[in-house]
């Protein structure tokens, strides 16, 4: 289907490393020669070319579909291990209603903490307050103070 002398149209493509590893294994002397043959071989499927005369054997097409096994294969085992990852993730994660009552549990001890604080706050203003007045009365004297003159109503003379 691909001569030499066809135009060629250059593509890029990124291909799973093991599936790069297989095509070396396979034989092929470079990726240029396996993606033709293989991108050859998918237009003949789809044009519905009898693979044996076009010069391709069941042998090709085995080791085709074994690359493809293969490597089905290899994206199982990983979606597998995947899963239980995240299965266990999961089975780790809290509960929900558990996490929304704790939740509420911290905020709740969040204002008990800030009405601690502040009250913390305002004892301290007083303990100031009285150590000012217990200073003020350290230094003064102490004086006896004298009763006050009790005075008779003017009629009593005794």
């Amino acid at each position: 289907m691909s001569n030499m002398s066809d135009t060629k149209k250059k593509i890029s493509a990124w291909i799973p490393t093991t599936l790069y590893e297989d095509i070396e294994k396979a034989g092929y002397t470079s990726p240029t020669i396996a993606v033709t043959k293989g991108l050859e071989l998918l237009v003949r499927i789809h044009l519905g070319d009898n693979l044996e005369t076009a010069g391709h054997n069941a042998e090709t097409i085995g080791d085709i579909s074994e690359t493809f096994r293969r490597q089905l294969e290899t994206e199982r085992n990983y979606l597998k291990k995947e899963i239980e990852r995240l299965t266990n993730i999961i089975d780790e994660a809290p509960d929900p209603v558990e996490l929304a009552e704790m939740k509420g549990n911290f905020t709740g001890m969040q204002k008990l903490l800030e009405e601690k604080d502040k009250r913390i706050e305002d004892l301290t203003r007083e303990v100031e307050t009285l150590n000012v007045f217990a200073h003020y009365f350290k230094a003064v004297e102490p004086r006896q103070i004298e009763a006050p003159e009790v005075k008779r109503p003017w009629w009593k003379f005794w």
